[in-house]
């Protein structure tokens, strides 16, 4: 008997005595599950374990039944000594397991046999129970059946079948639990295992396939995701009908695991069950996601000692990752040895093919003799080659002998030529890298391949744009390049010719297992440099050739660069394409690099990041970057043709439209970047918009000051252009940044344009939240609409118009992702960038160009992105006197404005 029993018993009793009537007991029992409940959070906190903590809530709700189910029988059946009803309470689910954690279910059933009982009577005694259950304030699952209705229940459902699985009795008649105990075995499972057993694989296979199909995802469903309670679960679910295995230390007797795994697997299982627990008080609901914002609070409330949250945070989710990863390797390898090693009705097919001292068994690869791994560890490194090469899986046996013997893949092993040849073998098989990595991975082989690597397992990434652990995201980005084989979908298909082009894939490779792992090293945000030095050391180490090693060395080091100018810079400037030029050197590094950074972005998780926008700058740097490798001469030239010769063919497309004069005007009173940055059809379509302005300022009915708009809808490429023209006065660009934001529309780049007449053209290109085009018949009009009102009315009030987000960026990301405010004189000649990095904020594009407005700044292009809640924004600028920004008081002033501006 409990001590929570024996607690209720005495109260029982007290109570019995004093003749007290059974309504006022319900105050009673709310105040001893409040006092009882806040006795496991001490214990909890005080550090029990996770599996002791639930096991004691699940006990102490079925002393509270018991006690109430003893009341609620004397009130229903009075003569209850000379015959014990013929019903019973089971607990289902995890309150059958004895599992519960704060918020947990509390899953009920009620068994009963009409044949022997009066239905008033059963339900009478149900609804007390329940009424007891709900005026107390419990939320219980409940479902109340006859013992041949719950089997066919169980027949039809498989769900309510895995939950009678652990179903246990709490009270009742113990002769009606034995009825059921002795029909559900041969009715709902004798005969139908294989059903069950292949459902039970799906569903799991289903769930984590819903939250992120991998164990390493940054914010982990700690219940249905990869190494999450379930996959611990379901391993008993399958041992219980396959084997009739109940007691879950059977499973080591019976050699389906060795004592180690168990213990591994016991350990991590109560970790999560802790996790689970401090999950559930934290939220006061049930609730299973480890997001960013809770892992510092669970990590503060496990005590790690780390001085900052960054580092406990780390070590905490090092430690999950850790627990998880045993679950998902140790619970479902064993579970399909359990189903499948023993002959039946799922078993594999026997036949075996040798290959030397390896042998297949359908399609997986098992070693013949395990000794022979421990006199040549060569082969552990010929048994991926073999796996790889023809596309089978590594045996459960294998795995296993392969992890003992890790030990033996040490410094003089890796020197070795033999070693070294199998290596590049390995690396340079196209389209088959990453899951021979991913393999090679979970067993713990490639960190000790490439001990470089090894850092990353688990290395949790404090960034916006990453949604997978550092080594996680490597092995996406390896499969991301395996996958350009036969691809025929955007944007694949274009990346997919490059790779087919590709002479030596070995390097490229090479370079995505290398890109991050100076983030181990560094622990900073700025991890190229130690992840180049590490390129080098295993360069050296696998003899590579110098111009290999060059090549490898270069990738990794500048394994960003490539994106952050597509994205950040003006690509029209010619200064931005001839440095990059310059940097890349040769067109098979400019090859290397555009796949490398196309599986670097894909790689992270974020399907958004990879916009069609991305897309269209990424090969447009690729594009003109390549012409001016192959031929700089042709290139300055083709960039900067005849202004004379586009001036002749524009009259000649709007000869029909538009007076030469006013062509002659657009083309005398523009700076030559412009006519470099547009094609001749887009200056066309802007003549044309400056002519109605023009016209407009004619027609005395019409307002002078109110801007005119085109919207050129673009849904190819994912975005919305916007032509907007009016006359040049204070604050046009921030007015006009400010009225996108009042329609809820982000801006994804803009090209500010000032004629020396006075008129404004600016071109910007934006899309909805969701990174879609902004249709023009949504969005033109209330656009237009609330720029008219913001020009004519200078006292416009912007920022108290725009809507509040559903979701702020909280203080805690805000802390990952700290603002960043840069300025670059030295890329190019004319201008001084800004780089802006910041949480993203309502209105955030009109505060900052607002600040640059009070000091006289002038911005003459801007690149400006949203991401994942954090603003990327690149403006070129030029002071007050039309000059760069140089000076160290200009500079003072604007970064004290920015940040007033933004709030930090």
């Amino acid at each position: 008997m409990s001590s929570f029993e024996k607690f209720l018993r005495e109260i029982e009793k007290e109570w019995s005595q004093s003749k007290r009537k059974p309504k006022e007991l319900v105050s009673f029992y709310r105040n001893f599950l409040k006092k009882e409940s806040h006795h496991l959070r001490m214990e909890y906190a005080l550090g029990s374990g996770g599996r002791a903590i639930t096991y004691k809530r699940a006990e102490l709700f079925r002393a509270v039944l018991t006690h109430m189910w003893t009341m609620a029988l004397e009130q229903v059946y009075p003569q209850m000594a000379l015959k014990e009803p013929a019903i019973c309470l089971l607990a289902v689910g995890g309150f059958g397991r004895q599992e519960l954690s704060p918020a947990s279910d509390i899953d009920l059933l009620f068994l009963y046999d009409l044949k022997k009982e009066s239905e008033q009577s059963i339900f009478e005694l149900i609804h007390q129970i329940l009424y007891f259950l709900w005026d107390i304030g419990l939320d219980v699952g409940h479902s109340t059946h006859q013992l041949d209705e719950i089997i066919a229940v169980a027949n039809k459902d498989l769900q309510t079948k895995t939950a009678l699985l652990d179903s246990d009795l709490i009270c009742g008649s113990k002769v009606l639990w034995k009825k059921f105990q002795d029909v559900f075995e041969p009715s709902c499972i004798t005969g139908k295992e294989k059903e069950f057993i292949e459902w039970r694989f799906e569903d799991l296979k289903e769930q984590h396939k819903k939250y992120g199909g991998t164990v390493l995802v940054q914010e982990p469903n700690i219940k249905w995701g990869c190494g999450g309670l379930r996959d611990y679960q379901n391993l008993f679910w399958i041992a219980r009908v396959k084997e009739k295995i109940v007691q879950k230390e059977v499973i080591v007797k019976e050699r389906w695991i060795d004592n180690k795994d168990w213990e591994k697997l016991k350990n991590a299982y109560d970790f999560l069950l802790r996790v689970r627990e401090e999950l559930h008080y934290r939220e006061k609901r049930k609730f299973d996601l480890l997001t960013l914002g809770n892992q510092g609070k669970v990590a503060n409330a496990f005590g790690y000692p780390q001085k900052d949250i960054l580092g406990r945070v780390e070590e905490f989710m090092r430690q999950y990752y850790d627990h998880a990863l045993q679950i998902y390797l140790i619970a479902n390898s064993t579970a399909e040895a359990i189903a499948y090693q023993k002959k039946g009705f799922l078993s594999r097919s026997k036949a075996k093919k040798n290959i030397g001292s390896f042998t297949i068994e359908d399609h997986s690869l098992e070693v013949v003799n395990p000794e022979k791994l421990t006199e040549n560890p060569i082969l552990i490194l010929r048994a991926f080659s073999f796996i790889q090469r023809w596309g089978l899986k590594i045996g459960t046996t294998l795995k296993m002998q392969i992890k003992h013997r890790l030990h033996l893949i040490n410094y003089n092993f890796l020197r070795r030529k033999d070693v070294r040849n199998l290596i590049r073998l390995i690396f340079s098989r196209k389209g088959q890298v990453g899951e021979i990595c991913r393999q090679m991975h979970e067993i713990g082989l490639l960190g000790r391949l490439f001990p470089e690597f090894a850092p990353l397992r688990c290395l949790v990434q404090h960034e916006f744009f990453h949604r997978y652990t550092a080594d996680e995201h490597t092995l996406r980005a390896l499969e991301v390049i395996d996958s350009l084989i036969g691809a025929k979908e955007a944007p694949y298909k274009q990346f997919a010719t490059l790779f087919h082009q590709l002479q030596n894939p070995f390097i490229l490779y090479l370079a995505i297992l290398l890109h991050d792992t100076g983030r181990a090293a560094s622990h900073k945000r700025h991890h190229e440099e130690q992840s180049a030095i590490h390129a080098m050391n295993v360069a050296r180490r696998l003899r590579l050739s110098s111009e290999e090693l060059s090549l490898l060395v270069f990738l990794v080091d500048q394994h960003l660069l490539m994106g952050q100018i597509a994205v950040r810079r003006n690509l029209e400037d010619e200064e931005t394409i001839l440095e990059f030029a310059r940097i890349v050197m040769t067109q098979q590094r400019l090859d290397m690099l555009m796949l490398l950074t196309f599986a670097d972005q894909e790689g992270t998780g974020e399907s958004k990041n990879w916009s069609s926008w991305k897309n269209l700058l990424l090969w447009e740097l690729y594009h003109q970057t390549s012409q001016a490798l192959s031929n700089k001469e042709e290139f300055i030239i083709e960039r900067r043709k005849s202004i004379e010769q586009i001036k002749e063919k524009t009259k000649e497309r709007l000869s029909e439209k538009i007076d030469q004069e006013e062509v002659d005007a657009h083309f005398n009173n523009l700076p030559l970047r412009y006519f470099q940055a547009f094609s001749e059809e887009s200056i066309a379509v802007h003549i044309e918009v400056i002519h109605h302005f023009l016209e407009k300022q004619l027609d005395s009915h019409s307002n002078v000051l109110a801007p005119v708009v085109k919207w050129i809808d673009k849904p190819e490429f994912d975005y919305s252009e916007v032509i907007v023209v009016t006359w040049d006065r204070l604050g046009v660009f921030s007015r006009i940044c400010g009225s996108f934001s009042i329609i809820g529309l982000s801006i994804l780049s803009a090209d500010i344009n000032t004629r020396s007449d006075g008129i404004i053209l600016d071109v910007f290109k934006v899309c909805t939240s969701k990174m879609e085009f902004a249709s023009k018949e949504q969005y033109k009009a209330p656009f237009c609409r609330i720029l008219e009102e913001v020009f004519l009315d200078e006292s416009f009030d912007i920022a108290s118009r725009i809507p509040k987000p559903g979701i702020t960026v909280k203080k805690e990301i805000e802390g990952e992702f700290p603002t960043s405010i840069s300025f670059d004189q030295d890329s190019s000649k004319n201008y001084t960038i800004l780089d802006i990095q910041t949480p993203d904020k309502p209105a955030l594009l009109y505060r900052i160009s607002n600040a640059l407005l009070e000091l006289g700044i002038e911005i003459v292009s801007a690149r400006v992105a949203t991401e994942k809640g954090a603003a990327l924004d690149t403006f070129y600028i030029l002071n007050s006197n039309g000059e760069k920004v140089v000076k160290e008081e200009e500079i003072k002033s604007i970064l004290k404005n920015i940040r007033k501006a933004i709030g930090i």
